[in-house]
């Protein structure tokens, strides 16, 4: 005699109708449903009346600052980790961590923040900087502005035109940037 397992000698499967039992527990309210399904049946029908439908939808365009140099926004995350350059042609905000340098495209006007959980290694040049992370480099806004906040860590040399600083800790070279003189 063979051994063939794909041969069997059971009875037919009949299919029964799915069953709904509703339980109780002891102080006599109900359970959590449970609900039967014989197998080789389908499932029972879902209620698609409650399921969230998701329908495309333009953002609209945030409204920014004059200096924003267009619609191109850079973010990075907290917990990446960027390594190179980048050359921005509007605000950027890091969260994460860079190694390299970040610098303005020419003849944009852009703005830099650094976040506090934020890390830049590398320079930074941009019209408006604002540092509440850490940075080790140069800090470059030309004629523009730096904000240095609380929670700042910055070592390397800040060229600004105005600067502002509210207790950071501050380990660098100052160089003020002269506006241009207006001869009358």
């Amino acid at each position: 005699m063979e051994n063939n397992p794909i041969q069997s000698h059971q009875e037919p499967f009949v299919a029964e109708p799915p069953t709904i039992e509703r339980n109780t527990n002891e102080q006599g309210t109900r359970a959590t449903p449970h609900l039967d399904v014989v197998v080789g049946n389908a499932m029972p029908p879902t209620q698609t009346v409650n399921l969230p439908v998701l329908h495309p939808q333009v953002q609209p365009a945030i409204p920014g600052d004059t200096t924003d140099g267009g619609p191109a926004r850079t973010m990075l995350a907290e917990g990446l980790h960027f390594v190179g350059h980048a050359q921005l042609s509007g605000p950027c905000s890091i969260a994460g961590t860079v190694e390299g340098n970040l610098s303005q495209a020419p003849g944009a006007l852009v703005s830099v923040v650094v976040t506090a959980t934020g890390r830049v290694q590398g320079d930074i040049t941009a019209q408006k900087i604002s540092i509440m992370g850490h940075t080790d480099g140069v800090l470059d806004s030309g004629q523009g502005e730096v904000s240095l906040h609380d929670t700042a860590s910055v070592r390397g040399l800040v060229r600004y035109g105005r600067i502002q600083v509210n207790g950071a800790d501050l380990n660098a070279t100052l160089e003020r940037v002269a506006p241009p003189s207006s001869a009358h």
